[in-house]
């Protein structure tokens, strides 16, 4: 492991500790699903090849991705934190308080989407229906309502149709959902 804590001190030096920052809150960017660090962006900067990137990037990432690391306590981070030197430390703990709260939000809904289907956004129409072929003036509102989930493999649309009081059972229901 020495070897490894001389070359992370060798990238992150006390000149490039913005890189280090930096790309940081890349990692972040790329789990929360914006558009991650690039190598060419870090080789001009710092000096780096591919391979020292790469490992870097994908320790960055690993740790970034590992839900231990949002309790912001020492004891509860993963091996691979403490093995970096103590200036990395800091700058890691940095943005790990800066970001918490995004990172939350990214890692528990990946996780949700391996395992259940998720609602990940909606679209509504309200429509008055003037009559129907069994009855001339019926004039009732009725709203639909797009439902996307999606799960690890797919993304699908729910289409519902809902009348006023379908409606205020479906609100309702997702109240009592919302608050459990």
């Amino acid at each position: 492991m020495e070897g490894a804590q001389s070359l992370y001190l060798n990238l992150f030096s006390e000149d490039k500790v913005h890189a280090l920052k930096e790309l940081l809150h890349a990692c972040v960017d790329e789990i929360c699903g914006r558009p991650g660090p690039s190598y060419h962006k870090f080789a001009n900067s710092v000096d780096w090849n591919r391979e020292e990137y790469e490992e870097t990037y994908k320790l960055i990432s690993i740790l970034l991705r590992n839900p231990a690391c949002l309790y912001l306590v020492d004891e509860k981070m993963p091996q691979e934190y403490h093995e970096l030197p103590e200036p990395i430390q800091q700058n890691i703990l940095t943005c790990l308080k800066a970001r918490r709260e995004q990172l939350t939000n990214a890692l528990l809904k990946e996780y949700s989407k391996e395992k259940h289907e998720t609602l990940t956004d909606f679209d509504w129409r309200l429509k008055l229906v003037m009559g129907s072929s069994k009855l001339a003036t019926l004039r009732e509102s009725l709203l639909q309502l797009d439902l996307m989930v999606e799960n690890k493999e797919t993304k699908r649309i729910l289409g519902l149709e809902l009348n006023k009081d379908e409606l205020e059972t479906f609100i309702n229901v997702m109240e009592t959902i919302v608050t459990q």
